[in-house]
């Protein structure tokens, strides 16, 4: 099996499930640009990485490199993991019978109406695609996909990832006594980061010691001004972007993602349950699978900051259940969401389109 992946910038997952096809007996060909650690996991795991940057939705250079390494290298599958490369592959590789597979992770933003969606997801060429959660499936089926054009395929991890020296809190300025309410994101609207500002300032009375931590960029001036106008500025603590946000997360006693729609399956979610951070996120797109139902962490109404300033509260009140459900969300994400599984179903599904390819 012979399989042409189209991915910039690959992160830890994805470049382990590319990985294991290729421990598995598939040839594996990365056209992207890797990090470093990244690339050095899958070149020993025998796959090709040949350096590109996708520039457009329509990338010409792109189209060409596509269109005469299948011809060359007569692959099997060609992977495309983001939209710039979907659309360059679907163009690219108009007259040429290979199966292309999509990566889709968000729920919304596809649109019959909107000439760009015909040259990804919903064009007839894309013979799969691999949806991050049972969420992100069902809205590709509200919007004509057939059921046979797509597959569940969670994104896994595992936890031994995830093992480092503890952080130190007073190297943020945090208090070792702190109640620390953590957000990783990119800060905007849709991540409903004006809610958890929301609900801190509903928290600030009822909670003497609580401190905001949120890592990742700001993108959005109207959460900039809320950021501003938190009332109690000492207890808020932003640490932009960061390149180690996923072991940062630890410092936090409760880890929130208070998205608003469209979410798929939060990554930086799965990294802080990983470390056994138990979270508490709004009943959004995959975020209820993630954790249960609620068995793994708190589910709130979403743009409601009084539910979620209650859930947040809830773990602070119980000690106990704080430490249950970051031991559950631990297991969770070991026994259900981990990377083999994901490996053998990913290599499953292409195994298949590989096999029908040579039958027709």
């Amino acid at each position: 099996m012979r399989i042409l992946a189209l991915t910039p910038h690959p992160d830890r997952p994805e470049s382990e499930i590319l990985a294991g096809l290729a421990r598995l007996g598939a040839h594996v060909h990365i056209l992207g640009s890797p990090a470093k650690v990244q690339r050095e996991l899958l070149l020993q795991a025998g796959a090709t990485v040949t350096d590109y940057i996708f520039r457009s939705r329509f990338d010409l250079a792109g189209m060409k490199r596509i269109r005469s390494l299948v011809t060359l290298g007569k692959y099997d599958v060609v992977y495309a993991l983001t939209n710039r490369a979907l659309s360059t592959a679907v163009i690219g590789l108009t007259g040429i019978k290979v199966p292309i597979v999509a990566y889709r992770g968000t729920v919304g933003h596809l649109s019959w109406f909107d000439p760009s969606c015909w040259f990804t997801y919903l064009n007839p060429k894309v013979r799969m695609t691999l949806c991050v959660s049972q969420a992100v499936e069902n809205y590709m089926t509200t919007k004509g996909i057939a059921s046979e054009r797509l597959a569940l395929v969670y994104k896994g991890h595992d936890i031994s990832w995830y093992e480092s020296p503890p952080v130190e809190r007073s190297a943020f300025g945090i208090p070792e006594d702190a109640f620390v309410v953590g957000c990783t994101a990119v800060m905007r609207a849709v991540k409903g980061i004006d809610d958890l500002l929301a609900a801190a300032k509903i928290l600030l009375p009822r909670i003497p010691n609580l401190h905001l931590l949120l890592i990742g960029p700001i993108k959005d001036p109207d959460i900039q001004r809320c950021v501003e106008d938190f009332p109690s500025q000492e207890r808020l603590h932003l640490l932009g972007f960061r390149d180690d946000a996923t072991r940062l997360q630890r410092l936090a006693d409760v880890t929130v993602m208070a998205s608003k729609s469209r979410e798929g399956f939060p990554k930086s979610i799965i990294e802080a349950m990983s470390q056994g951070v138990p979270p508490v996120v709004t009943a959004v797109g995959g975020m209820p699978e993630l954790v249960g139902q609620g068995e793994a962490g708190i589910m709130v109404k979403a743009m409601d900051p009084t539910s979620l300033a209650d859930g947040i509260e809830k773990l602070y009140r119980d000690p106990e259940l704080r430490s249950s459900l970051g031991h559950a969300a631990r297991q969770r994400i070991s026994a259900s969401f981990n990377i083999r599984d994901s490996i053998i179903n990913v290599h499953s599904i292409f195994s298949k389109l590989t096999a029908q390819r040579h039958s027709s």
